[in-house]
């Protein structure tokens, strides 16, 4: 699954918000916590609403950041079962920063276009909230 996204901040911004972990949590909409537990793995803290009803789980993820490049890889490994990465693909152009996001996911289960809708409606709010300085 492939998303694009259209930042109005220079592109060191946005691999900066991308790869701190307490700037990256005050921008997603779902994650409610980052522990750090090594170098480049967290404990990430989620919180999903199904209706009204609150579904809050962790689950440990790896950090790939490329300072060059600047290229960022998430690794997640969630309920154990469900393999995601994601990896944000930054180009400057005019002072705004496009993104290209590939998600992956390897999972026994029948829910990976439930996971695509969730991941573009938490992307987009993610990187509308990043543009908006929330």
């Amino acid at each position: 699954m492939t998303l694009h996204f259209l930042v109005h901040l220079p592109l060191n911004t946005v691999f900066e918000n991308l790869t701190d972990m307490q700037r990256y949590v005050s921008y997603h909409p779902v994650i409610t916590q980052i522990d750090r537990t090594g170098t480049y793995t967290y404990l990430v803290h989620e919180t999903l609403k199904f209706g009204p009803l609150p579904i809050s789980f962790t689950y440990p993820v790896k950090l790939e950041r490329d300072n060059t490049t600047k290229k960022v890889i998430f690794k997640a490994q969630v309920m154990k079962i469900n393999h995601i990465t994601m990896a944000f693909e930054l180009v400057e152009k005019d002072g705004l920063t496009h993104i290209t996001e590939t998600i992956t996911f390897k999972t026994p289960l029948p829910v990976r276009s439930l996971m695509g809708k969730i991941f573009k409606a938490q992307h987009t709010q993610l990187f509308e909230n990043m543009d908006a300085g929330n």
